[in-house]
C-alpha cells in the first residue's frame, strides 16, 4: 500500500497527459496520500490496480479528472417496484388514472436528490479551490471530499467531509473518520427545516457560502447543461 519517492513525478507526469491544469493540485492530492496511505480510496472493478502503484496513481488522475465533468441529472436506470403504485393506490388512494404520473415524478425526484450531493461538491470547490483547497473529485481519498494542504511553517492538512444531510453518513465512512483529524459538515437537517452554513468550519470560507448562493449556483450549473 505504500507510495514510492517517485509518486510525485508519476502525479504530474499522469496529470499533465490528462489535464494539465489539475496538475498541481492531483500532485498534493497524492502528496496526502504519500503521508497517510491508507486514506487512499481502492478503486472499483475487476483488477484493480493495487494502491500505490504507478498503474494506480494514473488511473486515479482519470478519476480525478473525469469527476470533474459536468453531469446532468437522469432518472434512475432501474424498473421501478409496481407494488409501489399498488400501495400509493390501496392505502393513499391515489387514483389509478394518476399512478403513471406518480410514478413519472417519483424517478425524476429520485434523479435529483442523487445529484444534491455531488451539486453541493462542486458549489463549494467553486469557492474554496480558488482559495488553497483541492476537490478530492472521484472519491480519491476516503470519507474526505476537500484538503488543504499546509500553509506556512505548520505542516498540518486540514481535510474535510461534507454532507447534504445529518443523517447521510454511513457507517463506514464514520468509522474512518474516528481517530483522525476530518472535520464533518452537513448541509441540511432531517428533522427540521433549515440550513446548517453558518456552522462551515472553516472561518475563512464560512461567510462566502450559503443557501443562497447555492441556490444560484446550481441555477446556472444546470442551465449551462440544458
Amino acid at each position: 500500500m505504500a507510495f514510492s519517492a517517485n509518486s510525485e513525478a508519476f502525479a504530474r507526469a499522469a496529470m499533465a497527459a490528462i489535464n494539465p491544469p489539475l496538475a498541481d493540485k492531483y500532485v498534493n492530492l497524492i502528496k496526502l496520500l504519500m503521508i497517510n496511505p491508507g486514506a487512499a480510496s481502492k478503486m472499483r472493478g475487476k483488477n484493480p490496480p493495487d494502491i500505490g502503484t504507478e498503474a494506480y496513481i494514473r488511473a486515479q488522475a482519470s478519476n480525478f479528472s473525469a469527476s470533474r465533468v459536468p453531469t446532468a441529472p437522469a432518472p434512475p436506470a432501474t424498473v421501478p417496484d409496481e407494488m409501489v403504485s399498488f400501495i400509493l393506490h390501496t392505502y393513499f388512494n391515489v387514483p389509478e388514472e394518476n399512478l403513471v404520473q406518480a410514478k413519472n415524478d417519483h424517478l425524476l425526484s429520485m434523479g435529483a436528490e442523487n445529484l444534491v450531493g455531488d451539486l453541493l461538491e462542486r458549489y463549494l470547490a467553486s469557492i474554496m479551490e480558488p482559495r488553497g483547497w483541492i476537490w478530492c473529485s472521484g472519491s480519491t481519498v476516503k470519507a474526505v471530499d476537500l484538503i488543504k494542504p499546509p500553509t506556512g511553517l505548520e505542516d498540518v492538512w486540514t481535510l474535510l467531509q461534507v454532507k447534504n444531510r445529518d443523517n447521510s453518513e454511513n457507517s463506514s465512512s464514520s468509522a474512518i473518520r474516528n481517530g483522525t483529524d476530518i472535520k464533518k459538515w452537513f448541509r441540511t437537517f432531517s428533522k427540521r427545516r433549515g440550513a446548517n452554513w453558518e456552522a462551515f468550519p472553516d472561518e475563512e470560507i464560512r461567510p462566502l457560502v450559503s443557501e443562497v448562493g447555492f441556490k444560484k449556483f446550481v441555477k446556472e450549473y444546470l442551465e449551462a447543461l440544458k
